[in-house]
This record gives C-alpha cells, sequence and structure tokens, in this order.
C-alpha cells in the first residue's frame, strides 16, 4: 500500500522531499482525508448532510459539504468536500482546506507565494498556471478578487491554491472571509463543473 502523503503539512512546514515528483492525487491529504475515500470514515450521515453548502452551480451532479473547526484538523479552519449526488458511499471527489484571513490579504498572499514555490518543486513535471487576480462572480460590485494558480496533473487531476479577497460589504452581508484554499481536485468533478 502506497504511504499517503500528509498534505496538511504543506502549510506548516512546507517540506515536500518525499513529494518530489508526485503526480497521483490520491497520495495526498488535507486533514487527513484523501480523494477517493468515503466522508463516512470522517463524519456521519447526518453530519454530512447537515453540514450541505447552498453553491449554485445550475446544474445537478455534486454538492458540496463544508466542516468548521473539527476537533481533528491540525492545520485548516475549515474543509470543504465535493460528493457526487444519491452516492450512499459518499466518496470524496474534490477536496479543499480554508485558512482563513481575517481582512488581511497581504498576508493570504505571501503565504500563497511560499506554498507556491513549494508546488513548483513538487509538481515540476506539470506545468503552474497563473489565472492572475480576477473579479468574485460573486460580488456584482466588482470589489472581491481571486488570485489563483494550478497544477493539471497527469490523470487530468488538479491541485489548486488560491487566495478569495471578499469586499467589506460581501463580509457583511454574507461573513464569509478571507481565506487560503488550497484544493485537490478529481478529473471527473473537474470537467463538471460549469
Amino acid at each position: 500500500m502506497v504511504m499517503k502523503v500528509f498534505f496538511a503539512l504543506l502549510v506548516l512546514i512546507f517540506s515536500f522531499q518525499s513529494w518530489t515528483k508526485a503526480d497521483d492525487i490520491r497520495d495526498f491529504e488535507i486533514e487527513g482525508m484523501s480523494i477517493g475515500d468515503s466522508l463516512l470514515d470522517y463524519f456521519s450521515e447526518k453530519k454530512i448532510i447537515e453540514n450541505k453548502l447552498n453553491y449554485n452551480y445550475g446544474k445537478k451532479g455534486f454538492y458540496a459539504s463544508g466542516f468548521y473547526k473539527e476537533r481533528f484538523y491540525e492545520t485548516y479552519d475549515s474543509v470543504e468536500i465535493h460528493l457526487k449526488d444519491n452516492d450512499k458511499n459518499y466518496i470524496i471527489y474534490s477536496l479543499d482546506g480554508l485558512i482563513f484571513y481575517d481582512e488581511d490579504i497581504k498576508k493570504c498572499h505571501k503565504k500563497q507565494n511560499e506554498i507556491k514555490i513549494e508546488l513548483l518543486k513538487t509538481f515540476e513535471n506539470s506545468k503552474m498556471i497563473d489565472s492572475g487576480i480576477q473579479e468574485l462572480n460573486a460580488d456584482k460590485s466588482g470589489n472581491s478578487t481571486l488570485k489563483t494558480y494550478y497544477w493539471r496533473l497527469n490523470a487530468g487531476n488538479l491541485v489548486g491554491l488560491e487566495c478569495y479577497n471578499w469586499s467589506d460589504k460581501i463580509v457583511e452581508e454574507s461573513s464569509w472571509k478571507d481565506n487560503l484554499r488550497i484544493s485537490l481536485v478529481n478529473k471527473e468533478f473537474n470537467d463538471w463543473l460549469p
């Protein structure tokens, strides 16, 4: 059995010698969870359903559940997981670890840059795509932005590294927070996304 790499260490110690040339997304973990695991190994079915997030993708197929400040978390403030509709095994297709930066996007960008440098070494056989800074559609004022880097791995899976900078109005209205997000995304889910 392949020893799983602890993705949480990315944020804590930035040491990736054991990840060199990695490209199987199932080898990475966020708070002990990996793509392809059953979420039932970590949460009850009741809790998964109670923590469904209200994301409107405009089509059916997948949904997200989010878990904030769980007692077993060592690195992240929140974890969001995408699951397939009607899957009674609750297989994980996408896994995001979030660290909140209350009104301190410069700190988020600094941490993002540190992580980016390590991911460039880790995924040296995959091209990094810099999407730059874009406006977030959820904020019609255009005052919320997203800075994104991602790596498309050999099997079509994706690793994303993002900083969300929400406007004061959005923070006040929705209680969303600026955050650093590290995403592990299965190809099937990524291809489904609008």
